[in-house]
């Protein structure tokens, strides 16, 4: 077994904690997390990221959409 690869921010020193079988990381460490297996922790842990929606697909298309609007408006004005 190996310990725990982990290095403290303030002292720079090594944990000395045993790693979790077949991670380099103690379970102080988060060697026992592996994050969501499921389809619906998955979806879960994806929206409980998501901090304002101004870069999803959705909000980027009618950015796009709104813009192209504008173009167009300005090069009709200055045809005119």
């Amino acid at each position: 077994m190996a310990q725990c690869t982990a290095k403290s921010k303030r002292s720079q020193k090594q944990c000395l904690k045993w790693a979790i079988r077949g991670r380099n990381t103690c379970h102080m460490h988060g060697g026992k997390s592996q994050g969501p297996l499921t389809k619906k922790g998955k979806e879960s842990s994806r929206k409980a990221a998501l901090r304002h929606g101004a870069n999803t697909k959705e909000s980027l298309a009618q950015h796009k959409e709104a813009m192209d609007l504008i173009r167009q408006s300005k090069n009709l004005l200055y045809t005119i």
